[in-house]
Order: structure tokens, then sequence, then C-alpha cells
């Protein structure tokens, strides 16, 4: 007797059935009676693979709740939505100023998005964001993600989040969300600030100068550029690599974080002539930036106590210790006390190529 085997058909769809997202936008909604205004950003695929000229159509959508809005985006175009290629996740300015929480709780349950893409706040608002189209770009979506690429840049502004690293944030008792800023310009994107978050919300923003001072207390930076000035002149100091680390020190009524900064620097310019630069000026220069440096931390750091706000994970650390004492209420009584003390360790290397 022969047997037959029903065999179930194939769900697979041509690629020219898909349409691929790249970036996923959520502003505040622009009408009243809905909460979110959800945009999708899908790439349209050229002909030709040598031509850097990249195109996108933007699908948006007013509704209560994000699932909502992008199940009625499916009705917008003739493709099935796939969204295993999204990098970038976009959060205008105005709705991070309210709560994130849903947002992020959303996205991180969604098993087709990556627990990997890039988290920032979209300024004016995510729709001027993704609705930038560069001169060139071979995937559309691929030159938002290059911002945070440490393979593609090494701004020293740029503070990088993922998405499974802000949802821990925002879980984690003893640590609060940092999160870049994407601002759209006239003909560009700029990203030089960061903003911190609580658990929910925005609460500050970082100038282009404390988002540096951030990179170095935290992931370290590469090209930075500090101004001195002296009787000799202005310079300017390139720091090639900077790098530290911080330890807790101290009982729960008098709690230090003793940070070490190690920075290697070159003179990169000065801005009144060519003159010799000799080693009594150098010395005197290292010294400078090693002041300058402890106070922009230390006024930093003493900045994002004032707010309550955490970025850093002092309290992380603190709990992380061997105690049954240092639980998170005690942590809250005692991070307002927390003092700080800044050593900076500054070797310049030389004056560049003019000895």
């Amino acid at each position: 007797m022969g047997t037959t085997f029903l065999l179930s058909g194939c769900t697979f769809k041509d690629i020219d059935k898909r349409a691929f997202v790249t970036s996923i936008g959520i502003d505040q909604s622009e009408t009243s009676d809905k909460k979110y205004k959800v945009m999708i950003k899908v790439a349209i695929p050229k002909g030709d693979p040598k031509q850097p000229e990249s195109d996108f159509v933007i699908l948006t959508s007013n509704t209560d709740s994000i699932t909502e809005g992008l199940s009625l985006m499916k009705s917008q175009i003739d493709k099935e939505l796939v969204f295993g290629h999204n990098n970038s996740l976009l959060i205008g300015e105005q709705l991070a100023k309210s709560n994130i929480q849903p947002i992020l709780e959303f996205f991180v349950r969604r098993p087709d998005i990556q627990m990997t893409s890039y988290l920032s706040v979209a300024r004016p608002n995510a729709f001027e964001v993704l609705n930038f189209k560069p001169a060139a770009e071979q995937v559309s979506g691929n030159f938002l993600k290059s911002f945070f690429d440490f393979s593609k840049t090494e701004s020293p502004y740029i503070d990088s989040l993922f998405l499974y690293d802000a949802f821990r944030r925002e879980t984690e008792d003893g640590i609060t969300i940092a999160m870049p800023i994407v601002e759209k310009k006239k003909t560009q994107l700029e990203v030089d600030q960061i903003a911190l978050f609580n658990k929910y919300k925005m609460l500050m923003e970082l100038s282009s100068n404390e988002s540096e001072t951030f990179r170095l207390l935290t992931t370290g930076i590469y090209n930075g550029n500090l101004n001195v000035r002296n009787k000799n002149g202005m310079y300017i100091i390139n720091m090639e690599k900077g790098k530290s680390k911080y330890k807790l020190k101290g009982q729960n009524r008098s709690i230090k974080a003793n940070y070490t900064i190690k920075i290697k620097a070159i003179i990169e310019e000065k801005i009144d002539g060519l003159a010799i630069i000799s080693k009594s000026e150098i010395a005197e220069l290292r010294k400078q930036v090693e002041d300058k440096i402890d106070a922009e931390a230390t006024d930093l750091l003493t900045k994002i106590k004032k707010q309550n706000l955490d970025p850093i994970g002092f309290g992380l650390r603190y709990m992380s210790r061997d105690s049954e004492n240092r639980k998170m209420d005690l942590w809250d009584k005692n991070y307002p006390k927390l003092s700080f003390n800044i050593k900076t360790k500054v070797e310049i290397k030389g004056t560049g190529l003019i000895q």
C-alpha cells in the first residue's frame, strides 16, 4: 500500500514582494484624540547597485498604540513590511520629555526588531530627521546608522545607545538613560549633544563640551579638542586618546568617587604664530590641561547629581559590592552627598610635525 505525505505550502515571499524598514520614528500625535504619530522609513532599491543615490518612502499613522500604527501601514504599501533590517529608533523630543517607557517595552517585545538598534532623541521631531536625504547613500537608513557605528565615526561627542542597553537602564536600579540627540539642521544632521533621562523621561541635555566630557568619563574619547590660553597665546590641544576609571570609597555617610583620567595628546595648533614651543611651555600647558579637565569633570558630575540622575551607574556599582546595607533606598539617601575627586594625567607627546 502506498503512503501519501501531505506537505504544507511554503510562506516564503519573493524579494520584490518585500519592503525593508530601515528606521522607525515615534512622535507625539498631531491630532488631539491620538497618542502617537508612528513613522517607518522604507528603502526603495535601485536597479544599479553601483549607483550611490538611494531613495525611500515614509509611511505615517496617528494612533493610540504603536502596534495599531504599524498594522495600519500595511494598507499603505503593496508589499510585506520586513523589520529585521531596522537599525535606528527615533523618539521625537516632545515625546521624549513625557514618557518613553511604553515605547521601549514595545520594541523589546517585538522579536523582529533587532536589540542592537540604535536609539536617539530626534530634534525638532522624528519626522524631520527621518525625512532627511543625504547627498550620497547606497542604502536608505545607513547614513543615520553610521553616526553611531564606531567603525565609521570617532566623534568625541556621540554616545551611542542600543535598544537592549536602554531597556536595561530603564528597568535596572542604580543607573539611568543617556541618549544621543540627532538634530535636523537646514542641510544636514548634527549629533553633538546627549540627553539624560530618569527612568521614563528626558530631564536635561548636555552641551557639546559637556557631551565630550561625559564620553571621557564613560566610554573614553578619540581625537577630542581642548582650547587652552595662557600668557603665550591660544593653543589647540588634540586629545588623541582619553580614558577613565573610578572607584567608590568610604562608608554610607561619606562616599567619594575617585576618578583617574589618562590622556595622550599633542599640541595641534598655536593661534598666535609659529614660534617654537619650549619644553617648559609644554609642561605649563600640560598642567593647564589637567586642571581644566579636573574642573570640567567635577562640574559636570555635580550638575548631573543635582538632577538626581545617574547615567554613569554609581548606584549600580555601589550595590554590587558585598554588603547587606547597600540597598537602593539607602543609596537614594546617600547619592546627594556623593563627592568627586578627579585626578587627570596628561601626556603631551609633541607639537605635531613642527618640532
